[in-house]
């Protein structure tokens, strides 16, 4: 039997149900496909009916989630397989690398060489990002992320670019590390909180 809680999706409702359990004194691993947590929230401008400001709620979240000794996040990570049964269920998860380590300082010197522009998703495509980038100032995880799939780099073996790696005064950049890995976490519970995507109401 295992107290271990695994949280699928990092966005507020996943944020808050890690900082509820990991209170309560239970481990959690909180697993978010995406670079960063945060999720819907921490784009929009003001939430209803208060009108408060999104990121002024959730960054304190955030802060909390990134220091708190009972919370593993895993970003860029979905789970592949769960076996098992209630109080001990297996779960297999795949995390894709980001290339960019945690001795990152956000000085933002390889965003400043990167060539490659990019429509931002975080601004709805209606401002840019480079391949190297931060999600957005309160990212959680905090480090930069290599855009890999549109990085002029295509690893292993073809890296005609260097220009982030050059620029980073910590050498934190690292394009030799692997594609991907393979995380293995053994927990009693599983909560769902895999957030939600926008309609197109033209269809």
């Amino acid at each position: 039997m295992s107290d271990t809680v695994l949280v699928i999706g990092g966005g507020i409702a996943g944020i808050q149900a890690a900082l509820d359990l990991a209170e309560a004194g239970i481990q959690v691993v909180l697993v978010e496909k995406g670079p960063t947590l945060g999720g819907a929230m921490a784009a929009l401008d003001k939430n209803f009916p208060t009108l408060d400001c999104s990121i002024c709620i959730e960054a304190p979240k955030l802060a909390e989630i990134r220091d708190h000794p009972n919370i593993e996040v895993l970003a860029l990570s979905e789970v592949e397989k769960v076996e098992g049964q209630a109080g001990a269920f297996q779960v297999t998860i795949r995390q894709k690398q980001n290339f960019v380590t945690s001795e990152c300082t956000r000085c933002d010197e390889c965003v400043q060489v990167c060539p490659v522009i990019l429509p931002n998703e975080f601004d709805v495509g209606m401002a840019a990002r480079k391949a190297i980038y931060s999600p957005f100032p309160q990212a959680v995880p905090g480090a930069y992320v290599v855009d890999i799939d549109n990085c002029l780099n295509e690893l292993p073996n073809y890296i005609p670019c260097n220009r982030c790696v050059e620029a980073c005064l910590p050498h934190c950049i690292d394009f030799g590390l692997p594609l991907e890995k393979t995380v293995q976490r053994e927990v009693g519970s599983i909560v769902l909180a895999a957030g939600y995507d926008l309609m197109d109401a033209a269809e």
